[in-house]
């Protein structure tokens, strides 16, 4: 489990992994329209069409971006289909979302990405492996919430209210 405040994650990180991982630019788009993470899937989920599972979906799409980014984790994706990833990923959010509202609702001090979430979808792989994809969401996690700086949707703050994005033609 890897607890983290905002302020003093960049360096957490920067001491944990030798990786590099190309930082994404304020104000730039972070997402990709990826074909193996469906939007349906988030508007469907507890809660329905809100901005918590529209911020879910760009967790999700952030995560799969980095993993496909990550030098340490090209025999992983050789494993692993693009379309099982996408699912995972999908997974992956959702489950982020009780640590997100944990955060919110001060029962915790910072928002915590569990190996758990990543060990209980995929246990076929190695425990180094889980590890390096729990450090990868912490970089996707980051490079998101630099995004949202910028963004003037306000989903964590109106996670209840329903999303446009949802009532668009992306799904």
């Amino acid at each position: 489990m890897i607890r983290f405040k905002k302020r003093d994650y960049q360096e957490q990180v920067n001491k944990k992994l030798p990786q590099q991982i190309t930082p994404r630019k304020k104000g730039t788009k972070a997402m990709l329209d990826n074909p193996h993470i469906k939007a349906q899937w988030f508007a469907q989920a507890p809660g329905g069409p809100i901005k918590l599972n529209w911020f879910s979906y760009e967790v999700a799409l952030e995560y799969y971006t980095c993993i496909m980014e990550s030098p340490d984790l090209s025999a992983f994706r050789k494993r692993c289909s693009p379309k099982k990833l996408g699912k995972f990923c999908t997974h992956f959010a959702i489950q982020m979302q009780q640590s997100i509202l944990d955060r919110l609702s001060g029962k915790e001090d910072a928002t915590v990405i569990d190996e758990e979430y990543i060990s209980e979808y995929l246990p076929q792989y190695s425990r180094r492996t889980h590890l390096i994809l729990q450090d990868v969401a912490c970089i996707a996690w980051d490079r998101l919430l630099s995004v949202c700086e910028v963004c003037p949707h306000r989903c964590i703050s109106e996670k209840e209210k329903t999303s446009p994005f949802f009532s668009s033609e992306v799904i």
